[in-house]
């Protein structure tokens, strides 16, 4: 004799309600609306050994692209990390890979 499948079993008892994601994170692009911009910026991170402060201009185009398409939630650049003044300040500016901490064998977190 089969035993009787337990209806409770077979449906969730609650409703999955979908929650909006953390700021922070958002939807793909896919569509590719912003496929131009997200290109350059990893042609400039490529370029610029990883030096992401040498791409700031690229990566504001980036996230205007996604705001204007409503791929995330619109928002001031300055709340982005972004200053108004075109003064930029980033500890490896000027200085190659081959010259850094990390070449030479530093890792962040890890005291010696």
């Amino acid at each position: 004799r089969k035993p009787t499948p337990d209806p409770q079993m077979s449906s969730p008892s609650r409703s999955l309600n979908p929650t909006p994601p953390l700021k922070g994170s958002f939807p793909l692009d896919h569509f590719g609306e912003c496929k131009g911009p997200r290109a350059a910026y990893i042609k400039c991170l490529k370029d610029s050994d990883g030096r992401h402060a040498e791409c700031l201009d690229i990566t504001k185009r980036y996230l205007k692209c996604r705001m204007d398409a409503n791929l995330m939630e619109k928002e001031d650049f300055s709340k982005l990390g972004f200053s108004k003044s075109k003064k930029r300040t980033s500890a490896g500016k000027g200085q190659s890979y081959e010259k850094s901490k990390e070449r030479k064998g530093f890792i962040a977190g890890l005291n010696k």
